[in-house]
């Protein structure tokens, strides 16, 4: 049997695994991002592929990045890692590898696996929402992925959410800064208790015990997401919304957001007029925090076939 090995690069860590051509996930694992170290990153990639081919015959990688991909793997811009722009990550990786590479946007391969073995099966239109370090789209029109003029559609987490302070950096007004789990939640969480946290679970944890500071967090965190998400959908009208990454396979947080979609929905006269008609359903992707590897994987079995 032929495998393939995929790779979900985060702002956190590099989520690895070994997968047939169905789909199915045979051995997965992940390791530790070194967001200032790129070539460490590819070393450790080419480590655990190292390890798979004593026992499987590898015949691509797929590697889903944040951030601008080209179609031949240049990264125009790549998240939270600096290291990863400006280069082309494709020809970096085939070299050490030895093995054919293909690299896209990690919105994007959510999406595609979704479309594949997941919640987006058959459905012509729809939206798969990266909540990670920031915050990524991967947008699908007619069954493809769109792009964009430049490769930069998906990047939502760009858009403007507060009043404009010109008095600094105004991305931090942005999706990603009060959506993306890092650059949101947690800093926001640990600006207000003066406490670091790495997990959405130790919040949610508190927030759910009544902790005072945890629960005003969550309340902004969620108002912020179900803002962001109802503006994708008045802006591309969609079937459906699909949300992935790390926290959107905690069930108690998928429930208070929909319930707070909900209630944003009955105090806004259109979208509540419209919810069942055009307004799209919110619901967590199926392959949850697998589908950024599972779809770079698809990817890379297209490429090369």
């Amino acid at each position: 049997m032929t495998y393939y090995i995929g790779f979900d690069i985060g702002g956190t860590t590099v989520k690895y695994g070994l997968i047939t051509e169905s789909g199915e996930i045979v051995e997965k694992g992940l390791f530790a991002t070194t967001p200032d170290d790129g070539d460490l990153i590819v070393s450790n990639m080419a480590a655990q592929i190292s390890k798979f081919q004593e026992i499987y015959e590898i015949k691509s990688v797929g590697i889903s990045v944040p951030g601008i991909v080209r179609a031949d793997g240049y990264m125009v811009t790549g998240g939270a890692i600096k290291p990863f722009y400006d280069i082309n990550l494709k020809e970096k990786c085939e070299q050490v590898f030895a093995l054919p590479v293909i690299v896209r946007n990690d919105a994007n391969c959510a999406a595609i696996a979704e479309h594949w073995i997941g919640n987006a099966q058959g459905v012509e239109n729809y939206i798969a929402i990266v909540l990670g370090t920031a915050v990524g789209c991967g947008i699908i029109i007619n069954h493809k992925i769109y792009q964009g003029a430049h490769g930069a559609a998906g990047e939502a987490g760009w858009t403007m959410q507060y009043p404009l302070d010109y008095s600094h950096n105004l991305e931090q007004e942005s999706w990603n800064f009060t959506s993306g789990v890092v650059l949101g939640l947690y800093k926001r969480y640990e600006k207000a208790s003066g406490k670091a946290v790495s997990d959405a679970r130790v919040i949610l944890d508190l927030a759910r015990n009544g902790d005072d500071i945890a629960v005003q967090v969550m309340n902004q965190y969620y108002d912020d997401v179900a803002k962001g998400l109802l503006n994708l959908i008045a802006t591309f009208d969609p079937e459906v919304l699909l949300l992935g990454g790390g926290i959107s396979a905690n069930e108690e947080f998928i429930s208070n957001l929909s319930a707070r979609i909900d209630k944003i929905k009955k105090n806004h006269k259109t979208l509540n007029k419209l919810t069942g008609i055009t307004v799209a359903e919110v619901k967590p992707c199926y392959l949850r925090n697998d589908a950024g590897l599972i779809g770079a994987v698809y990817e890379a079995m297209m490429e090369f076939k």
